[in-house]
């Protein structure tokens, strides 16, 4: 099972449903949505999922932002591996023009769905 460290979570209102353990971006006035390309810069990775009703609601994000993170995996990952995501928002193996957004330290995946841990380096660059 794979395991999270943080350093940095930071509440947030959501602007749209998210999904646990899937990378989220800003959006506007300090919300966050789902990412959509496998370019976006994530603002991190969401720590529990948010319906729109919980929206409705009141209900933010828990986003991690900063340390190592659970991270749903869209296809095999090796530990060691830079992690970029997906335009869902799942962790995928460095593919170029992809944004990398951490490295896999622990947890390989083996199929997609299996969740692997992530240290985060959010803000990272576009693999070349």
């Amino acid at each position: 099972m794979a395991t999270g460290n943080f350093v940095l979570d930071k509440g947030y209102r959501a602007a749209a449903a998210l999904t646990k353990f899937r990378a989220v971006k800003f959006s506007a006035a300090e919300t966050v949505t789902p990412v959509t390309a496998i370019t976006d810069q994530i603002a991190g990775i969401a720590q529990f999922g948010v319906t729109a009703g919980e929206i409705a609601k009141g209900k933010g994000s828990l986003t991690r932002t900063m340390g190592q993170s659970e991270m749903e995996a869209a296809s095999a990952i090796a530990v060691g591996a830079s992690v970029c995501i997906n335009a869902s928002g799942q962790a995928t193996a460095a593919a170029t023009g992809a944004r990398v957004i951490g490295v896999c330290v622990g947890h390989p995946a083996s199929v997609a769905g299996d969740r692997i841990t992530v240290r985060l380096a959010v803000g990272g660059a576009l693999s070349p």
